[in-house]
């Protein structure tokens, strides 16, 4: 059994509190003035890299990026709290409305990771609920919405501030969380910073919103709640360490021992009977001891973004940062900054780090024969 001396970070419990989400780059460029990047995402200099001839930026490449958003952005019903109703597909409904009882809890929480590898995960692990990673505040999605069509008026501007601060607080009685880690194509990401490697990401977010919707149905069929999350409602990496999926990396991002932060995270919160992994602490303990040492993210960051200090701290870069953990802050301002440069998110740092397992590195035209 772990006890708290081999819990994997040390937190400020004295000044700690739940993170907002409006502090996500994201979210603050809509309304954060003080920030070069305000107001602005991936359209601003995206002309200009489509006229450059620039490989790995064409017209093609930036039509490979949003197509494959396309599931992510225009399902809406990928990231449900609920079901609204019961529908009857041609299986009936009948035998849905109980709950399915569990006599052995062990086995049933083999067959949900079973369930969840069939729908698209690439790793899966379960995790009690912490209260401290789920957000204070955030952005709650209509019921039945899609993404594009949720965040429409926000992406305009034309949204109030208070939409972004709705509290967040989880149902009565859902205490565990089933993580999924989704695997980004490894050629892909290796033409990082080109936009291959967006593309990689944007096709990680649609297999999420399958998967997690999915899985969310699978639940509520043997009568059970689920709540269907990508990067809403929680801190995604947090609950994956805690799920036994890796660890925090110097470059901010779950590192995990198959595929290194090549992946993408998502989670359903539920309250099926289930058992909760243990924490990777061999594996913890190796990213800890490894990253000390490595600095190939952050000489590979185009911005400097990355620390380069030995020892991690507790002193935020920005108050984009979830603060309080002592950690590897990531400066993710002069980061966002870049990839409004580049008309995509970057993936350097993911590309360069050892864990991430890459062969061989590739330019957008290899990529693309």
């Amino acid at each position: 059994m772990q006890t708290k001396k081999d819990f994997p970070y040390e937190i400020d419990e004295y000044s700690y509190h739940r993170f907002e989400q409006k502090y996500n780059m994201i979210y603050r460029r809509l309304w954060d003035k003080s920030l070069p990047t305000y107001g602005k995402m991936f359209e601003y200099n995206i002309d200009n890299h489509i006229s450059s001839g620039e490989d790995g930026y064409s017209r093609i490449d930036f039509a490979l990026v949003a197509a494959g958003w396309t599931v992510y952005e225009k399902f809406p019903f990928a990231f449900s709290w609920h079901r609204e109703e019961i529908m009857d597909i041609g299986y009936g409904v009948d035998w849905m409305r109980e709950k399915y009882p569990v006599k052995d809890v062990k086995a049933f929480t083999n067959k949900t990771k079973k369930a969840a590898k069939f729908y698209g995960a690439s790793l899966v692990g379960i995790a009690d609920v912490n209260e401290k990673w789920i957000y204070k505040t955030g952005f709650v999605r209509p019921a039945s919405t899609s993404e594009a069509e949720s965040k429409e008026a926000i992406r305009k501007g034309d949204a109030s501030n208070s939409i972004l601060e709705s509290p967040i607080n989880l149902p009565k009685g859902i205490n565990k969380v089933i993580v999924m880690a989704i695997e980004m194509d490894e050629t892909a990401i290796s033409t990082a910073p080109a936009q291959p490697a967006s593309a990689a990401a944007a096709v990680g977010y649609s297999r999420m919103a399958f998967a997690i919707a999915c899985l969310g149905e699978f639940i509520r069929n043997l009568g059970y709640r689920a709540i269907q999350c990508g990067n809403d409602t929680a801190l995604s990496i947090p609950l994956a360490i805690d799920a036994g999926l890796g660890a925090l990396g110097r470059n901010g991002l779950l590192l995990t021992p198959e595929y290194g932060s090549r992946v993408r995270i998502c989670k359903v919160f539920t309250d099926m009977p289930l058992i909760a992994d243990d924490l990777n602490l061999s594996f913890i303990k190796k990213a800890e001891k490894f990253c000390k040492t490595c600095f190939m993210c952050a000489e590979a960051c185009e911005t400097d973004a990355i620390t380069k200090e030995r020892d991690p701290t507790f002193e935020p870069a920005t108050i984009s940062n979830n603060a309080c953990v002592k950690k590897y802050y990531v400066d993710v301002e002069k980061c966002f900054e870049y990839w409004i440069e580049n008309s995509g998110d970057c993936g350097n740092c993911i590309a360069a780090c050892p864990f991430s397992k890459i062969k061989k590195f590739k330019t957008s035209s290899e990529f693309w024969k």
